[in-house]
């Protein structure tokens, strides 16, 4: 029986970056049932023995506690107390419709359950983790699985790499030549993203250049040819070659990724280990170990991707010397979150549905992480969770500190800074990206916890005590029971969503009011939903779909209480706002769907859809100059979306001077009106308009050469050279070194000659 828990938990770490870096339901649910089988398999085993009390047990589990009461449903009162921010979204939302006498702290229940089972079952993880380790023999086996596991994985990404520049026809836009990837060629091995693979083989690394420094030969120093034949006559010779094999494999793997958070990283935590050998051994021959080393993955990645390498660490700041990434305003947005949701934040798991309430840049692209593993758990977990994990940190790292420090046998004095430097490097590379919320990637990081106790704590002589681990008062059958229920939680959450999103899948992207559908086939999509509803009822798109179906079915209460229901489980989504805003003006209550409508903005500015339906609305409602205040709104924020506001305009019977009248104060707003004018046939208006346009340059943060080229090409049309050619100097007053513009006026000027 233990024998198959150990099987188990290797398995474990081998499946989850096999599986794509577990970032899908179906992968989360077979990982998080492979550790809670194993952990039930161990602790059976343990009847008759005693457990090792795993260190910063007490904090975390405080954490999953506190993760568990974001969703567990509170008086609003309570709520209010607790988390104002919280209060206030569900009483601006589902509030205005129905009372809403409980709520949670979470304002994503779902993905905050979700959440829970994973962080729990990171937590059995690690405490099986530290039963397992402490045994010598186990720790040496699992260290050999992993550098071979690291080293396969790592030539295959080196494959695929110089694969892809030397041009073999492979399908390298495919996860692992085989699937496809959303995200195209930014895939490398199993992973998704590359910043993830770096995010694994900078934890796995340091773990192999231990075992590499570990079996290195020790040699006489009666001169070089003796040093020489005992370097290489020595029984583990083999050993020493092969895991430095593996460690250069691994670490040219990650600088083939370009990932410079975690290039910079790993960099820095080579520093961290080769100082903490130095000052416990007072030697230099693992520092020179870890150059050569180095030196060798220079080598190994060759110039074509050092150039890459150097290419993408020149691109981090663009000419004016601003950042070109967007981090640094995810970062921004994410403090906002942080601010407004100091104690508890918003739910583990919600930072994808709570940003777009806080976005400042434009765009309607998803963003799901902060890109800062932090500023995520803050914003998500609040200042109570956070401050818990943080303790949890300190107690599992300074007891080890204080545990390595006594130590004397080799295997634990150079395993333990090699942890250590894995741990920093994650934790470094986590204040640019968010490794953490990769499952594989979080995996590993408790994994590496474990490794830390066990390196710090394991007896590596025979005939001792296996662990200077304190046995753990608790009976087995306790952590027994928190195995069985988790386990039964992730069978009824998470094969639940599996099995609500099987039923639902072939309704997800339908428009369910722009078809002709039949009373048969509503009938069967009814059924088909109410079944997924059932399966996974924390799942507000089931709810939204079945209150869109009973509206084309006349079904007008359960129309209304489903709203109800997917708006209590996700009152920031602003589709499900609009849509029940929009049924809630059917049934003649303008002031309420006014009220949703104008949250449904608030809650997603940047989404111009939203605009655009209020707008409609107000139009529908003869509330003319407040619908077209809102289409200046949206076309001030994205200008790219004049034409569609001036169709909606037209559509609606404005006439131009109304139209004019909402216009914001940017330049491409206004050039395409006048293109709207020309393509009307009025050519006066659109000429004055076009010049009306230039007037406004002074409001534009970034000055474009096509706003004068629109304006150049309608005069040079007309044959009025001299409008023209003012217009051309205008524009070369902002771009002097443009070619093209001195030609064309050039040109202009010899016509008019």
């Amino acid at each position: 029986m233990l024998q198959t828990a150990y099987f188990l938990f290797l398995f474990t770490l081998i499946f989850a970056p096999l599986a794509f870096g577990t970032v899908e339901t179906w992968a989360y649910t077979i990982m998080e049932l492979l550790i809670c089988v194993s952990a039930l398999f161990l602790y059976l085993s343990h009847r008759q023995k005693s457990l090792y009390t795993a260190p910063g047990i007490i904090p975390l589990l405080l954490v999953g506690g506190m993760i568990l009461f974001q969703v567990i449903p509170l008086p609003s009162g309570l709520v209010r107390l607790i988390s104002p921010e919280s209060y206030e979204i569900y009483r601006n939302t589902v509030g205005v419709i129905a009372p809403v006498h409980w709520m949670t702290i979470s304002i994503y229940p779902g993905a905050t359950l979700a959440g829970f089972l994973r962080f729990s079952s990171y937590v059995i993880f690690y405490v099986i983790a530290v039963q397992f380790l402490s045994n010598a023999a186990l720790l040496k086996k699992n260290l050999a699985v992993i550098a071979c596991f690291g080293s396969v994985l790592a030539f295959f990404v080196i494959i695929e790499f110089f694969t892809g520049i030397l041009g073999y026809p492979l399908p390298h836009d495919k996860i692992l030549w085989i699937r496809d990837s959303a995200h195209g060629a930014g895939s490398i091995g199993p992973y998704v993203n590359r910043n993830h693979y770096a995010g694994f083989a900078e934890m796995v690394f340091p773990l192999v250049l231990s075992l590499f420094l570990i079996y290195r030969p020790i040699t006489t120093r009666l001169g070089f040819k003796k040093r020489f034949a005992d370097f290489f006559l020595q029984n583990r010779i083999h050993l020493h070659f092969l895991y430095g094999t593996a460690a250069v494999l691994i670490a040219t793997s990650l600088f083939i990724t370009l990932s410079r958070g975690g290039i910079i990283s790993l960099t820095l935590s080579m520093g961290l280990l080769a100082v903490f050998l130095i000052q416990k051994t007072r030697q230099k021959g693992a520092g020179w170990g870890i150059a050569i080393i180095f030196v060798l993955v220079l080598a190994l990645a060759g110039t074509d991707a050092w150039d890459m390498i150097l290419e993408r660490f020149g691109n981090i700041r663009d000419e004016s010397g601003q950042f070109i990434t967007g981090r640094p305003v995810y970062w921004n947005d994410s403090a906002e979150i942080f601010r407004d949701f100091p104690l508890f934040g918003a739910g583990m798991g919600t930072f994808e549905h709570v940003y777009p309430k806080y976005r400042t840049f434009p765009g309607t692209a998803r963003l799901e992480h902060a890109h800062n593993d932090y500023l995520e758990f803050l914003s998500t977990g609040g200042i109570i969770i956070s401050g818990l994990m943080l303790w949890a940190m300190i107690v599992i790292l300074y007891q080890s500190l204080q545990s390595w420090k006594k130590r004397r046998e080799w295997y634990a004095i150079y395993l333990f800074p090699g942890c250590l430097a894995a741990i920093f490097s994650i934790l470094l590379h986590s204040f640019v990206d968010f490794n953490m919320q990769v499952g594989a990637n979080g995996l590993y990081f408790f994994f590496l916890l474990a490794m830390t106790v066990s390196a710090a704590n394991t007896r590596f002589r025979y005939g001792r005590q296996s662990t200077y681990l304190k046995i753990s008062t608790v009976k087995f059958y306790i952590p027994l029971l928190a195995a069985l229920c988790l386990m039964m939680g992730v069978v009824y959450v998470n094969f639940g969503a599996l099995l609500g999103n099987l039923h639902s899948s072939g309704y997800q992207d339908l428009d369910f009011f722009s078809l002709e559908t039949s009373d048969k086939n509503l009938r069967m999509a009814h059924q088909s939903l109410q079944v997924a509803a059932k399966s996974d009822s924390l799942n507000p798109s089931h709810y939204h779909l079945l209150a869109n179906i009973s509206v084309l079915s006349g079904q007008a209460d359960s129309a209304l209480a489903y709203y109800i229901k997917a708006l209590r489980l996700a009152p920031l989504n602003s589709q499900y706002l609009g849509d029940t805003a929009f049924f809630i003006s059917n049934r003649k209550e303008a002031k309420v769907a006014d009220h949703l409508l104008r949250v449904s903005i608030e809650y997603n500015r940047n989404d111009v859809s939203n605009y655009l339906n209020y707008a409609s609305w107000l139009f529908e409602e003869n509330r003319v100059e407040e619908g077209t205040h809102i289409l200046r709104s949206a076309m001030a924020m994205d200008p790219a979306t004049t034409d569609v506001c001036l169709a909606l305009m037209a559509w609606y019977g404005l006439d131009e001077d109304r139209m004019k009248l909402a216009l914001p104060d940017r330049v491409r707003p206004h050039l395409q009106f006048a293109d709207y004018l020309l393509s009307k046939g009025s050519h006066e208006k659109a000429e004055t308009a076009y010049l009306e346009a230039l007037s406004f340059l002074p409001y534009e943060t970034e000055i474009k050469k096509d706003f004068f080229m629109r304006a150049y090409r309608f005069f040079q049309g007309k044959k009025e050279y001299e409008n023209a050619l003012q217009i051309i100097r205008h524009a070369i007053a902002y771009f002097p070194d443009d070619p093209q513009l001195h030609h064309i006026a050039g040109n202009l000027y010899q016509v008019q000659d």
